[in-house]
């Protein structure tokens, strides 16, 4: 049961070989006690927010978070530029010409962000229009939480050999603990997953076309940032723990 997790990481949509999450799991992953990996109420974004993100829910900005600093936003109370401004008035070890470095840069580093922000939110609004909000995610939903009851007695039943089936309908149909009713219902079940899935695999290239070189500039300004942050390094050490903290560069893993 194959699922087109979508990743939004950096600019990129990338196709995961993720499970389409009902109750496929890796034969050698899986222990007696953890058949069932999925509650017939949950919801598949819920269950898996640890593990990919939906483009239609994805906030890159919480995304990135914990990468580097967002400078436009560092304590809103007193604003980024003004807390440069004091540390670096306050600052006795760069010269006035690594100051105005510093500054230069950071200015950059603001600009790339905000060029990212509008860039991520035209690859979002294309997005949207081509899937319809990626409507095809509450299909999957309804139908991935169907007759969970039946999919706990198939894994619970079956043995290391039957996990090693890799073809969904063939693992089914190999069950020695379901009746003939029993695998039919899946396997109607299994062949509606497919065919959305299919759908979603369709959806997911129409956006990779529509949006590769937006994809490409917001990998540039990542890359942009990436170079400015190397840069401001020596100066971010020399300026100390206040600034390193507040700007991005706490134990110097500013991306």
């Amino acid at each position: 049961m194959n699922k087109l997790a979508v990743l939004f990481m950096v600019g990129s949509l990338v196709v995961s070989g993720a499970t389409m999450g009902l109750n496929t799991v890796k034969a050698e992953d899986k222990k007696p006690a953890e058949t069932k990996i999925i509650d017939k109420d949950k919801d598949l974004k819920e269950t898996d927010k640890d593990f990919f993100a939906y483009p239609g829910n994805t906030d890159f900005r919480e995304l990135d978070k914990n990468f580097f600093a967002t400078p436009d936003k560092i304590l809103p109370k007193t604003g980024g530029d003004k807390l440069l401004s004091q540390i670096l008035k306050k600052d006795k070890k760069l010269t006035k010409a690594e100051k105005k470095t510093v500054k230069d840069k950071y200015k950059k580093i603001v600009k790339a962000r905000k060029e990212i922000e509008a860039t991520a939110n035209k690859i979002e609004k294309i997005t949207n229009k081509i899937t319809d909000n990626w409507a095809i995610e509450g299909e999957l939903n309804k139908i991935n939480g169907e007759n969970q009851s039946i999919w706990d007695k198939l894994y619970e039943k079956a043995t290391d050999k039957d996990l090693e089936i890799k073809d969904m309908v063939k693992f089914i149909q190999s069950s020695t603990a379901l009746t003939d009713d029993e695998k039919a219902t899946l396997i109607k079940q299994q062949e509606e997953l497919d065919k959305l899935g299919e759908e979603y695999k369709k959806q997911y290239e129409k956006v990779e076309e529509a949006t590769k070189d937006l994809k490409a500039k917001l990998d540039g300004l990542y890359k942009d940032i990436e170079n400015l942050m190397d840069e401001m390094k020596p100066l971010a050490n020399k300026l100390g723990k206040k600034f390193k903290e507040n700007f991005g560069f706490a134990d110097m893993l500013a991306y």
